[in-house]
């Protein structure tokens, strides 16, 4: 793990490492920009998310959370992960509040919606 990680991968690592002692963990996870956001549809984007860095042998279980400077309470649906592999996930956001994919990613750029990631094996 190095510094730049924040607190709740320890936690996890914490976790993980006092509830399975027979097997060994790999994790690794990263901050996704708030560039990668696309629009997919009328009203949902999307962002994929390249994890060829973390050298999954195997499809890992993968989560998020998102991370902003406001608005992105508004967001729905990004923790489904979708096309899961080893080097990469895609994730889809719609808003509650009937934003458009356009005003989604203008959003995003604005208040830098990253997406925290987390992959398990």
């Amino acid at each position: 793990m190095n510094d730049n990680m924040p607190s709740w991968f320890s936690l996890v690592a914490t976790i993980l490492n006092q509830t399975n002692t027979t097997k060994q963990i790999y994790f690794c996870g990263g901050i996704s920009s708030y560039t990668l956001w696309q629009p997919y549809d009328i009203d949902v984007i999307m962002m994929n998310i390249d994890t060829t860095n973390c050298s999954f042998n195997a499809i890992p279980i993968y989560f998020t959370s998102m991370a902003g400077l406001g608005s992105h309470w508004v967001l729905v649906g990004y923790t489904s992960i979708s096309i899961a592999t080893n080097i990469s996930f895609t994730i889809y956001a719609s808003s509650w509040v009937n934003w458009n994919s356009t005003e989604m990613v203008a959003n995003a750029q604005i208040s830098l919606w990253n997406v925290n990631w987390l992959g398990i094996s």
